[in-house]
């Protein structure tokens, strides 16, 4: 099955505990201890969502899509390339690049279907990581290219279908884990620990909103995407939480029942009390020549409301990215509790 890139990439619909619990999910991502090889040097294997084993010496020199590279960069583990959305038009970081810093490292490609593999080449790249919102499809790698970047270098990809970001984190920390990061670092359990508090204050919000149903949409000029919540690592954790979501009727199974897809005409066919917009590069913003400038949307009771609240599905998996993200929609929903 592919992936549409003009229907999916920029649109971000793919562009979709106690220590115990941890434990099993750093095991299931296939983590093991290093062991010192041969020579000195050291060794690491991992297991990656496709099952695929990755053994030997641990790789130094790595080049990840960009959601993946931010997450990795929180846990200690820098890239020295990326490809994915990481600049908005203006020049700005993209929020999907976290706290990657730019400046140090290469770009193979900004947007969809752009990914320069003589750049990659160049890069001398001992490991590929990428995300996967499809079984075996690496997110932002070229359909025209994969074969030739399998072949260029080791990867990983890190599956995100249904799973909620609490599960995806743990994912990531593991690679990192494995690719030599001290995850018990200062930084990083404070992170941790400011993640929880923003976890807790979230869940007081949602059931001071208990009575709020929530619609997801995510709008271009010629149609809109209602979300599957469960679909995304962000709006399922939302709903493990609590929050109400309204659910698409007919999602599209040929696209893995990431969304549905409706026309402007027919945007008010699921009611809701709040709207959660997809705020990315790719979506139309709440501008005069975007959404604002729409008559059937400035109809919606939610809009008329001001109930509407930007969403991020693609933000990198780490305590330091998903925190304030929480806290934003945790401050909005107060207000209109």
């Amino acid at each position: 099955m592919t992936i549409s890139p003009a229907r999916l990439s920029r649109r971000g619909f793919l562009a979709g505990t106690a220590a115990a619990g941890t434990l099993g999910l750093l095991s299931a991502c296939g983590y093991k201890d290093d062991q010192p090889a041969a020579g000195g040097a050291t060794t690491w294997s991992f297991t990656d969502d496709r099952g695929r084993k990755l053994s030997g010496e641990r790789p130094q020199r790595i080049v990840a899509q960009v959601t993946a590279a931010a997450a990795l960069w929180d846990f200690g583990v820098k890239s020295v390339g990326i490809f994915g959305p990481s600049r908005l038009p203006d020049g700005k970081t993209d929020p999907q690049a976290g706290g990657v810093d730019l400046k140090s490292v290469t770009s193979l490609g900004n947007v969809w279907n752009e990914f320069n593999f003589d750049k990659f080449v160049s890069l001398n790249p001992q490991l590929l990581v990428s995300v996967m919102y499809l079984k075996q499809q690496m997110w932002y790698v070229p359909d025209t290219l994969a074969d030739k970047v399998d072949k260029a270098a080791p990867s990983v990809g890190i599956g995100l279908e249904n799973i909620a970001m609490p599960q995806g984190i743990a994912k990531f920390e593991a690679l990192a884990k494995a690719l030599g990061a001290n995850v018990e670092a200062p930084e990083i359990q404070q992170a941790k620990e400011q993640y929880q508090a923003a976890d807790a204050k979230f869940g007081d919000a949602v059931k001071k909103a208990a009575g709020l149903k929530v619609v997801l949409l995510s709008a271009q000029k010629d149609t809109v995407y209602v979300a599957n919540p469960t679909k995304f690592a962000t709006s399922k954790h939302y709903q493990d939480k609590g929050m109400k979501f309204v659910l698409p009727e007919k999602p599209d199974e040929s696209q893995g029942g990431y969304y549905e897809q409706v026309s402007w005409e027919n945007v008010g066919k699921y009611s809701a009390d709040v709207i959660m917009y997809d705020s990315r590069g790719g979506s139309l913003s709440l501008g005069p020549d975007g959404l604002g400038g729409v008559p059937t949307w400035q109809q919606l009771p939610a809009v008329k409301a001001g109930k509407l609240i930007p969403w991020n599905n693609e933000t990198p998996f780490s305590y330091q990215r998903f925190a304030p993200e929480q806290t934003r929609v945790a401050d909005a929903l107060s207000k209109f509790s």
